[in-house]
């Protein structure tokens, strides 16, 4: 890990986490692009960095308190370095019918290529840092509505099925609720049933009430299943999806 730096994108930090976090040797950046929602604007507070230190090649864009790291991700770097690469859900919501004209243009060029597409995570995503700055500059292109929740997602799976996209197994952004891999949690740890560590678990959910663990973090005593919780949401994916296929069969006749 030793060529790898840490940059954190600070959004309303406290002073102590920030005196923490200079400790440990992490980059802080004070958010400058702050007018739209956060899941929007760390993109282009990225691409602003990268473009400010050409020296950094690959980069990986993640969310934070909903994530941890449990082994090396360091060879995700090397792995396709000319693709964008990125774990793709199993089990999901389908984000094409948050595509309008209010919040993007061309809506309907971009949901009719997304359609029956795999969606592809944003939470845990490596980049090469020039396809990063070249993507995600096109963003302010497209975005109407920069506070619009899931635009993220969606451009993040137009463009990187448009530019070149690797799919890495659910081990590297597993989330509890959208993979079908079965596991266990022995002493505060995540495994897959063959006893591999997850190197990447996400805590997805948006809010605490949907999110499938609880006490989510490092050690024992951490990391309590949510069965009801991931029960009902996968099922309500699921029929989501069943239904879109339904009205899709439909609207063809």
């Amino acid at each position: 890990m030793k060529d790898i730096d840490i940059l954190v994108m600070d959004y309303g930090l406290s002073m102590d986490a920030c005196n923490v976090l200079r400790k440990e040797g992490v980059i802080l950046r004070k958010a400058i692009h702050i007018d739209g929602h956060i899941n929007n604007m760390r993109f282009f507070e990225l691409s602003d960095f990268l473009k400010s230190n050409p020296q950094y090649t690959q980069v990986i864009l993640c969310d934070s308190g909903d994530i941890i790291f449990q082994s090396d991700i360091s060879m995700l770097f090397e792995r396709e370095s000319d693709k964008i690469r990125g774990v793709c859900e199993d089990i999901s919501q389908n984000m094409d019918v948050l595509i309008s004209n209010k919040i993007i243009v061309n809506a309907t060029e971009i949901r009719n290529f997304l359609r029956n597409k795999k969606l592809i995570n944003a939470g845990f995503v490596v980049y090469p840092s020039k396809t990063f700055i070249e993507i995600y500059s096109n963003m302010f292109k497209i975005i109407k509505d920069k506070n619009a929740w899931g635009v993220d997602m969606l451009l993040l799976n137009y463009f990187a099925y448009k530019k070149g996209f690797y799919e890495l197994h659910q081990k590297y952004n597993f989330i509890p609720t959208t993979s079908s891999l079965k596991y266990v949690i022995k002493d505060g740890k995540f495994y897959l049933s063959d006893g591999e560590i997850i190197p990447v678990v996400h805590n997805a959910g948006g809010k605490k009430m949907w999110r499938p663990i609880d006490d989510f973090g490092y050690g024992d005593g951490h990391n309590v299943p949510r069965p009801m919780v991931i029960f009902l949401l996968r099922t309500f994916y699921r029929s989501l999806s069943l239904f879109r296929k339904f009205v899709r069969i439909f609207e063809k006749r």
